[in-house]
């Protein structure tokens, strides 16, 4: 195993276990703060695998909502935490930076996978499938391994319920993935304890980290076309502002164009732009 000295982690809630509802992903909501608190825990249990395998540095990135769930008080001490939603990666800020592994928390994509524990796509209510260079991407664990293949890091552990690990791995063969619940609906999940999670997340994520230099960063032919299938016509309507973006039909609009630009544009439109639209 080559040596691990940078560690990012990305984190997301709606794969964690116990998490089967608005009840616990809305800060407005009388669970969240349960589901924060725990989250906190879970990728506490990531942090101290990837120190007992010699990491230096770990970066948690907050990816959830507004992005500011971890309180930094309940994150281990030697982990540093990127929080806050004004920025220009959604779940990979600070990722260009250089890093040895990704290690991933997460949630199916949209209507990917049956028995997805509250799929969907970075905003369920306005995005209904992205593609790249013609293939399905509507896993965010999948595109942001993306990104972070373009810079030659590998994702090599992913955490969440069954059929985030399934699609996972089916575009990253070897990664280690790590199942918390199983779904048996939408909204409904066969989860395991809290303490017995951060078990199999601890041993999980060092398994991922010892088989790094197995495991191909996920990488695309650029120039890369992005496309991007709305739930409403007018979603795309606003989009299509956006010089160089083209809208092929009602609900849809592509962009062709080098990664980073892709990336960027992605950032736009999904967060700062559409999420801002009724």
């Amino acid at each position: 195993m080559g040596a691990i000295k940078k560690v990012y982690i990305s984190v997301d809630i709606e794969g964690m276990e116990g998490v089967v509802s608005q009840l616990q992903t809305l800060r407005s909501n009388p669970d969240f703060n349960i589901a924060r608190k725990r989250l906190a825990e879970d990728v506490n249990a990531a942090i101290k695998a990837c120190l007992d395998c010699g990491a230096e540095e770990v970066i948690v990135c907050d990816g959830h909502a507004d992005m500011e769930n971890i309180i930094l008080e309940d994150l281990h001490p030697e982990a540093k935490l990127i929080s806050g939603a004004m920025r220009s990666s959604l779940q990979m800020q600070m990722i260009e930076l250089g890093f040895d592994a990704v290690i991933m928390f997460g949630h199916a994509g949209a209507g990917v996978t049956k028995n997805g524990v509250i799929d969907h796509t970075y905003n369920g209510r306005k995005i209904y499938n992205i593609r790249m260079n013609g293939e399905t991407m509507n896993t965010e664990g999948v595109l942001n391994a993306v990104i972070a293949g373009h810079y030659d890091i590998p994702v090599v552990a992913a955490i969440g319920d069954k059929a985030y690990a399934e699609e996972m791995t089916s575009f990253i063969p070897n990664i280690e993935t790590i199942v918390v619940k199983e779904g048996t609906s939408r909204f409904s999940a066969l989860s395991i304890h809290p303490t017995k999670a951060r078990e199999k997340i601890y041993e999980g994520v060092k398994k991922g980290l010892m088989k790094k230099d197995i495991i191909k960063p996920l990488k695309l032919k650029e120039p890369i076309t992005m496309e991007i299938d709305f739930k409403d016509s007018n979603m795309a309507e606003t989009a299509e502002l956006i010089p160089g973006v083209k809208r092929p039909q009602s609900r849809t609009i592509e962009y062709t164009g080098d990664a980073e630009t892709i990336f960027k544009l992605q950032a736009l439109i999904i967060f700062r732009l559409v999420d801002q639209l009724p």
